[in-house]
């Protein structure tokens, strides 16, 4: 099973893709905690992700980032 999330926001950098999965990570770091986020969002959705045997990717799309979330399917 395939999730795919897109934004129409700046990408991010292609040497920080595989960092923004790290906990507490913040592309923009001239953004405030307040403003910005606390940067453990991706980072928790890439454990729960893994621990149920998922991946999780990011790449930019031209237009923005999009993120890719692949499940295995369970059958019954």
């Amino acid at each position: 099973c395939q999730v795919r999330v897109r934004d129409r926001g700046p990408g991010v950098p292609e040497s920080e893709l595989e960092r923004i999965f790290e906990a507490f990570y913040r592309v923009d770091t001239a953004r405030s905690r307040d403003t910005g986020g606390h940067g453990l969002g991706l980072s928790i959705a890439h454990r729960a992700i893994a621990q149920h045997r998922g991946k999780i990717s990011a790449r930019n799309t031209g237009e923005g980032l999009e993120i890719l979330v692949t499940l295995p399917v369970q059958s019954g």
